[in-house]
């Protein structure tokens, strides 16, 4: 059984961040406000969104920040520093291309091929520098057996986890509340096997990261004061990613992040079947988007999205212990 003492310590960072976040965020927004600051929205998006032109964004900055901040003031000290830059990559990235939609007037950003380009680049020198300490193994859900990798094809194999997870985080930052707690969800399963697994930094972490989190949809939930941006989108995506390669279980991230998985899924189905057939299958990709223009509300489809990730968290805990 875990000690009290042990479950303080990996479980306080997370109301330090939220508590940070919490107080950190209403001068944020009323910066952007004040400087007339904000977010372009894509006129090619769902016109029920237009309402939100000029909404405050960047808002991964603050959650960022007050997770670093948490994790100072809870005593983290990990060997994991090999990933912290290229993370901060991630955030500069996403960073550059807020910059572009909130000062450039581009709501599209930078273009989608040197984003990804720099992705490939950032994941993987996670891979190689994590050489050593990211297991090259995944456990099989409900069966507890285990298929190691080649040096190579686990390279492959975390590319596709770090960049899928990066931006599948940012595909499903699209509605009002919805990356939020999808993420929140995620995150606290990790934090719990990790917990399990004993390894106390990574449940920190993980925890630290739902509680930043939780203070930014208390401020995105419906009608979003603040939106999360590519700056939170993608490093909390690819985070995501190196918390499931660390676990040794990251196909339980198909069912623990079950939504960032099917928004995914849904905007290559609908990129393949238009390409290959001339024909959409969705109205509107990512998937939440076609509810949307099937009448409806933004807050409905959050809180119904939310309940899959819960059930898909638990499913995760299942395959965990099979």
């Amino acid at each position: 059984m875990m000690e009290f003492s042990y479950l303080s310590r990996i479980i306080s960072p997370s109301l330090y961040a939220f508590f940070l976040a919490v107080i950190f965020f209403p001068f944020f927004i009323s910066w952007q406000k004040k400087h007339s600051l904000g977010q372009s929205i894509k006129k090619e998006g769902p016109n029920l969104h237009l309402h939100k032109e000029k909404t405050p964004s960047m808002g991964g900055v603050v959650v960022l920040l007050s997770l670093v901040f948490a994790l100072i003031i809870g005593g983290f000290k990990s060997n994991l520093s090999f990933f912290f830059l290229p993370l901060a990559g991630f955030f500069l990235l996403g960073f550059l291309d807020d910059y572009f939609k909130t000062f450039g007037d581009k709501p599209w950003g930078l273009k989608a091929r040197y984003k990804f380009l720099v992705q490939l680049l950032l994941g993987g020198f996670i891979l190689w520098a994590g050489e050593g300490i990211l297991p090259p193994e995944v456990e099989i859900p409900f069966t507890g057996e285990i298929f190691y990798f080649s040096r190579w094809s686990f390279f492959l194999y975390g590319m596709l986890v770090l960049v899928g997870s990066a931006n599948a985080f940012n595909l499903t930052d699209g509605l009002d509340g919805l990356a939020g707690g999808c993420g929140a969800l995620t995150f606290g399963f990790w934090g719990a096997v990790f917990a399990l697994q004993e390894k106390g930094e990574l449940a920190m972490l993980s925890f630290a990261v739902v509680g930043a989190l939780l203070a930014f949809l208390f401020f995105n939930a419906w009608p979003a004061r603040i939106f999360l941006g590519d700056t939170g989108s993608l490093p909390l995506g690819a985070l995501m990613g190196v918390m499931a390669l660390l676990s040794g279980q990251s196909l339980l991230l198909l069912l623990a992040g079950i939504i960032f998985f099917l928004d995914t899924l849904s905007v290559i189905l609908q990129v393949f079947c238009y390409r290959v057939f001339k024909r959409r299958i969705f109205l509107m990709s990512p998937i939440h988007h076609h509810f949307e223009l099937l009448g409806k509300k933004e807050s409905e489809i959050t809180s119904r999205f939310w309940i899959i990730q819960g059930v898909g968290v638990i499913m995760a805990i299942l395959g965990a212990t099979g």
